[in-house]
C-alpha cells in the first residue's frame, strides 16, 4: 500500500470499475462470467499499483481504487480501459475527486459514493469523470473530454457536471498530442529527406544502469548487461527518449562508462543508488533506471525501478515475468515510456517494432553479441570479442549492430585478418542498417565514413543530419566536437560545446570538456575560466579541483596546481591519479625526493592496471629528467605491459612506437628501431605506417639522423594517402620533421620559424626549446638563445636539455662564470645519471673544459 495509513478525512481520487452486463452474463454463461472476473483481476490490480494507486476493495464484479493524484487516477483508467479493449473485457469506469475517510485498509465517504454513481452513468469501455477531476487534468497535453452536462446523482443533494473522456476504439485517447515537428535536411548523398523531430518540452532523458543478479546460474549473467542494453535499443525507436548507458561504442556512452569505471565494480553492477543518482545528474538525465534479474521456476523475472534523478525518489516499480526475454525487453521498454509520462496518444501512434525485429530474433546470436561487448569493454580482449561477434553474425547475418561491433573490434584488434573480417562486416551492417533506430544508425554511419572510408567531410555531414533531426540531443554535438578535435580544429570544437550550453544551460559537464579543449590548445587563461565555472557547480567533487589544477599547471603555476591537487586528494584520498599529479608538481618545483616518495605512496594504492600505468609513467618521467635513463626505460616497459591490459591493441602499439626514443640517449638506437619494427608487425595497416612514421621522427630528433627523418616523412605520406583522417596531426609532424632537416642543413632561421609554429601543438614546450636554442647557438646568436632559454626555464624550471643549451650559449659568449653556474645546477639534477647517457657525457666534458679555462 503506497498510501499512508490514516484515520482522518482527506481528499483522494477514487476510481470505480464495473463489468457491463455481468449479471446477465452470469445467468447465461457462468464460465464466460468467470473469465471476465479472471481478466479483471489480472488487469486492474497491477496497473493500479504501477500508477501509484491502491485497489482497496473488490465487490462482485466491481473494484474500488484510491490515488493521491487525479492525473495518476485518470491515466490509470486509460491504461486499464486500453488493456480491457484488447482482452475483450466490457468494463466501464468512473473517477471522482472528493473527501473520504481512509483507515489504510478501507475507504468510505461521500467521495466514494459519488464515484460509484458516476460509474453508473458510463457504458462499455467508457470513462466518465467528475468536474473536480476535469479541473485537475485538463491542462495535460494528451487529455480531452466532452461534457455530458449536469447529472442528478442518487443520494447526493446537488447535481454534478460530468465529462466523458474521449477515446478511439482501441482505448487510446482521441486527441493526438503533437510531440514532434517536421524537419527537412540533406543526407550525405545530397538527397532531401523529411522526418519528424521531437519537441524539446516532451523529451525524456533517462540513464539506464546495468542490472543486478545474485543467482548462481552464470549462463545468464550476461543479461545483467544485455537486458538493459536491449531496453536502450528498443527505447531509441522513440524520438522522445534520450538514453545514457555505459557502453563506449555502440551507444556513445564514453563518459557514462568512464564515471562508472572510476568505482571499479564488476561489470558496473551493484552500484549504490546515491551514486546512480549522482552520475545520472551529471549525465543531464531526468530519470535513472535500476533493475534486478532473477530466475524463478520456468521463467525470468525482471524487477525494474524508475527514479527521479533530482531527488532520487522512486517514481514507479514493476515486475515482469516470462520465458522469452526479448518480449520482456519490449514490455519493460513500454512500461518505462509510460512511467516517464510520454503521452499515450504518441505511444500508440509511433512505429515501435518488437526488439527481435530491430536487432535479432536469435537468442544465441544475442548472447554471443552481448558476451562480445562484455569481453571487449571489461576484459580488453579484442580478439575474443571478435570471435564472439563472428559467431553472432554467422547465426544472424542481418544483425546490423553485431556486424558493426565486429568491424570496430576488428579495427582496434591489431590483427590484420580480423580487420578484414571487420571491413566485410561493416558492409553487412550498412546493408541492414534500416532495421536499427535512427540514432544507432547515425553512429554506425559516422564511423563507416571516418574510420573505414577516411572521409571526414562525409562523417561531418552525417553528424549534422543527426543534429538536424535531434537538435536537443547532446550526443551528435559531442560527436561533431570530437571530429573537430581529431582534426585539431579546437575553436570549432569549443563552439560546439557553447551550442550545447545554449540548448542545455545546466549541462555543466560541458565546462569540463571546454576546459580540456582549451588545455589541448595551450590556452591556460580560458582553460582556467571554465575550470572555475565547473568548480562552482561541483564544489564537493574531486574532479572539479583536478581540472582547476591542470589549468594552473598549464599556466606553469606549479604551487597553485599542487594546492588544488591536494584539495582533490582530500576528497578522494585513495586517488592514484591525483597522487601522481602531485608528484609531477613536486618535480616541477625541483623536489625530486618528495616526488619519489609521493609515487611510492601511489604505488601502494594501485588497484587497477590504469593505476599502475600512471605510477610507472610518473617514475619514467622523474628518472628521465634525472638522467637515469636505464631506470626510466625499466619503468617504461612496465608501463607498456600494463597498458596492453586495458588499452585497445591498436592504440597500445601506436603508443609503443612513439615512445621508444629514450634508447637513443644511451646509444641503443638499434633497440628503438627494433621495437618500432616489432610493433609494425603487430599493427594493422595503414596505422602501422602512422606509428612507424611518428616513431622514426621522434627518435631521429635525438641523433639528428637525416635518413631516418626522411624515412619517417615518406612513411607518413604513405599513410596519409591511404587514410587521410589524421591529416592535421600528420601535417604538424611534417613541419617538425622539416624543422629538423633545416637544422641539420644549417638553415637555422627557417628551422626556428618551423619549430616556433608548433609551440601550441607539443604538450611540453620545453621539448621544442631545446631545438630552437640549438639553432640559435649554431648560428652563433648566443644572446637570443640565452634570452629565450631563460624564458623557457621560467615555465619549466627543471628541463635539463634546455639548461645544457644555455650553458653552451654562455660558453659561446665566453661568460664562463654563468656557464659554470648553469652546469652546476644541471649536474646536481644529473648527480646519479647513467654514464652511458650521451647528454650527461656532453655535460661532463663541458664541465672539464669550463673549469680548465
Amino acid at each position: 500500500n503506497i498510501m499512508e495509513n490514516q484515520n482522518i478525512s482527506q481528499i483522494l481520487a477514487i476510481m470505480v470499475t464495473d463489468i457491463v452486463g455481468y449479471t446477465q452474463t452470469m445467468n447465461e454463461d457462468d464460465n464466460k462470467a468467470w473469465e471476465y472476473i479472471k481478466k479483471q483481476r489480472d488487469i486492474i490490480p497491477s496497473i493500479v499499483s504501477q500508477m501509484n494507486g491502491y485497489m482497496f476493495k473488490e465487490m462482485g464484479d466491481g473494484t474500488y481504487s484510491k490515488f493521491k493524484s487525479a492525473i495518476d487516477a485518470v491515466q490509470c483508467a486509460v491504461r486499464i480501459n486500453n488493456e480491457a479493449v484488447k482482452q475483450g473485457l466490457p468494463i466501464k469506469i468512473g473517477v471522482h475527486l472528493g473527501e473520504v475517510k481512509d483507515d489504510g485498509q478501507d475507504v468510505i465517504g461521500t467521495g466514494v459514493n459519488i464515484a460509484d454513481r458516476i460509474n453508473s452513468l458510463a457504458t462499455a469501455n467508457k470513462i466518465i469523470i467528475s468536474d473536480d477531476i476535469w479541473r485537475q487534468i485538463r491542462s495535460q497535453a494528451d487529455m480531452e473530454a466532452t461534457s455530458m452536462g449536469k447529472k442528478e446523482l442518487k443520494g447526493y443533494h446537488e447535481s454534478v457536471e460530468v465529462f466523458e473522456l474521449t477515446h478511439n476504439p482501441d482505448g487510446t485517447l482521441t486527441k493526438k498530442v503533437k510531440v514532434t515537428e517536421t524537419v527537412t535536411y540533406t543526407d550525405e548523398e545530397g538527397k532531401k529527406v523529411q522526418t519528424e523531430s521531437a519537441k524539446k518540452e516532451f523529451i525524456k532523458k533517462v540513464a539506464i544502469f546495468p542490472f543486478d543478479y545474485n543467482g548462481d546460474d552464470m549462463s545468464i549473467d550476461y543479461l545483467t548487461y544485455g537486458f538493459p542494453f536491449g531496453c536502450c535499443i528498443s527505447l531509441l525507436q522513440d524520438p522522445l527518449v534520450e538514453i545514457q548507458f555505459p557502453n563506449q561504442q555502440e551507444l556513445s556512452g564514453y563518459t557514462f562508462f568512464s564515471r562508472l569505471n572510476d568505482f571499479s565494480r564488476e561489470h558496473n553492477t551493484h552500484v549504490p543508488n546515491p551514486l546512480k543518482k549522482k552520475i545520472a545528474k551529471e549525465m543531464h538525465s531526468d530519470y535513472f533506471v535500476s533493475g534486478t534479474l532473477n530466475i524463478i521456476p520456468d521463467n525470468f523475472e525482471v524487477i525494474i525501478k524508475l527514479y527521479n534523478s533530482n531527488n532520487g525518489k522512486l517514481i514507479s516499480e514493476n515486475s515482469f515475468q516470462g520465458l522469452d526475454y526479448f518480449t520482456l525487453i519490449d514490455e519493460c521498454s513500454l512500461y518505462l515510456r509510460e512511467s516517464m509520462g510520454i503521452p499515450e496518444s504518441h505511444i500508440q501512434e509511433i512505429e515501435n517494432s518488437p526488439f527481435c525485429e530491430i536487432l535479432t530474433d536469435s537468442t544465441d546470436t544475442y548472447k554471443n553479441y552481448i558476451d562480445g561487448i562484455i569481453v571487449r569493454e571489461y576484459q580488453n580482449d579484442y580478439k575474443k570479442s571478435c570471435e564472439l561477434f563472428k559467431i553472432a553474425v554467422k547465426n544472424d547475418p542481418t544483425c546490423s549492430l553485431a556486424n558493426y561491433s565486429l568491424f570496430w573490434s576488428g579495427f582496434l584488434s591489431g590483427d590484420e585478418g580480423l580487420k578484414k573480417d571487420g571491413s566485410g562486416a561493416m558492409n553487412s551492417s550498412i546493408a541492414h542498417i534500416y532495421k536499427l533506430p535512427d540514432r544507432v544508425a547515425y553512429i554506425i554511419k559516422v564511423y563507416n565514413y571516418f574510420f573505414e572510408k577516411g572521409r571526414l567531410d562525409q562523417a561531418k555531414k552525417v553528424v549534422q543530419m543527426w543534429m538536424k533531426q535531434y537538435p536537443d540531443t547532446i550526443e551528435p554535438y559531442r560527436e561533431l566536437s570530437n571530429l573537430y578535435f581529431r582534426n585539431l580544429e579546437y575553436d570549432k570544437a569549443i563552439a560546439v560545446y557553447h551550442k550545447i550550453l545554449e540548448n542545455h544551460p545546466t549541462y555543466y559537464l560541458a565546462y569540463s570538456w571546454i576546459n580540456y579543449l582549451y588545455i589541448s590548445n595551450r590556452d591556460p587563461d580560458n582553460a582556467l575560466i571554465y575550470a572555475e565555472k565547473y568548480l562552482n557547480c561541483y564544489p564537493s567533487e574531486a574532479h572539479a579541483y583536478g581540472i582547476v589544477a591542470r589549468s594552473y599547471k598549464l599556466k606553469c603555476d606549479y604551487n597553485k596546481a599542487k594546492e588544488y591537487y591536494e584539495q582533490a586528494l582530500v576528497l578522494e584520498m585513495d586517488s592514484v591519479d591525483y597522487m601522481v599529479e602531485l608528484a609531477e608538481q613536486e618535480v616541477n618545483l625541483g623536489n625530486f625526493i618528495e616526488a619519489e616518495e609521493q609515487l611510492e605512496d601511489a604505488l601502494l594504492n594501485c588497484k587497477t592496471d590504469q593505476d599502475f600505468y600512471m605510477v610507472y609513467d610518473g617514475f619514467k618521467e622523474i628518472y628521465g629528467i634525472q638522467g637515469k635513463i636505464k631506470e626510466s626505460l625499466k619503468y617504461d616497459e612496465k608501463k607498456f605491459d600494463c597498458e596492453e591490459k586495458f588499452q585497445n591493441p591498436l592504440d597500445a602499439s601506436m603508443h609503443r612506437m612513439m615512445n621508444s626514443e629514450q634508447y637513443c640517449l644511451i646509444n641503443q638506437t638499434d633497440k628503438a628501431i627494433e621495437i618500432i619494427d616489432n610493433e609494425v608487425k603487430k599493427t594493422t595497416p595503414p596505422f602501422n605506417l602512422l606509428g612507424k612514421g611518428l616513431g622514426l621522427l621522434l627518435l631521429a630528433a635525438h641523433s639528428e639522423d637525416k635518413k631516418n627523418i626522411k624515412s619517417g616523412l615518406e612513411t607518413l605520406d604513405e599513410f596519409n594517402t591511404q587514410l587521410p583522417i589524421h591529416g592535421a596531426v600528420v601535417e604538424k609532424f611534417q613541419i617538425y620533421a622539416n624543422g629538423l632537416i633545416c637544422m641539420i642543413d644549417k638553415e637555422y632561421d627557417k628551422a626556428i620559424e618551423l619549430f616556433k609554429s608548433l609551440e601550441s601543438f607539443f604538450h611540453h614546450t620545453g621539448y621544442l626549446s631545446r631545438f630552437i636554442l640549438k639553432c640559435y647557438n649554431r648560428n652563433q646568436d648566443f644572446k637570443t638563445a640565452i634570452k629565450e632559454g631563460e624564458e623557457s626555464l621560467k615555465k619549466h624550471p627543471y628541463t635539463p636539455t634546455v639548461m645544457l643549451e644555455i650553458t653552451k650559449s654562455y660558453i659561446g659568449l665566453s661568460d664562463l662564470d654563468m656557464a659554470n653556474k648553469q652546469l652546476t645546477k644541471l649536474l646536481s639534477i644529473w648527480s646519479d645519471a647513467d654514464e652511458e647517457y650521451t647528454l650527461f657525457q656532453e655535460a661532463k666534458k663541458l664541465w672539464k673544459d669550463v673549469n680548465k679555462k
